[in-house]
């Protein structure tokens, strides 16, 4: 488990600073461009900007935490913001509804893993907005 948090506090950490690609993809129906605009909503990029070089060190999702990602991404208008407009944490008041009622997750063994992630995530996006503001 601490390994997932890891890789899930890296995965954060580099959606925090703009700096997390996803494979190019597509279908004959749904143009680039709108998939690109879909991402850009969740703060993803699908392709390097021109002239833009995606980072050398690449880091991959393990399977076993898409689920916490998805989840991670549906709780983005879950922050709490400070007096200066910064966030602050997520509510976590809203990530239980989301979790209950959206998820329709029981908690569980699964749903502690699943609160372990998202506090990994959480504490590693914060960090880096920090490190922005200095």
């Amino acid at each position: 488990m601490r390994r997932q948090r890891k890789k899930l506090a890296q995965v954060a950490r580099l959606q925090a600073r703009g700096q997390l690609y996803l494979p190019k993809q597509g279908t004959p129906n749904e143009p680039q461009a709108e998939f690109n605009e879909a991402l850009a909503a969740l703060g993803l990029q699908a392709e390097a900007q021109d002239g833009e070089q995606p980072p050398e060190d690449k880091c991959y999702l393990w399977p076993c935490n898409v689920h916490t990602f998805n989840i991670w991404q549906g709780v983005q208008t879950q922050w709490r913001v400070g007096g200066m407009g910064d966030r602050t944490g997520l509510d976590y008041t809203g990530v239980y509804t989301y979790l209950r009622e959206v998820c329709r997750i029981k908690p569980t063994r699964r749903w502690g893993e699943i609160w372990i992630g998202l506090q990994a995530m959480e504490i590693a996006a914060i960090n880096v907005w920090a490190e922005k503001q200095e």
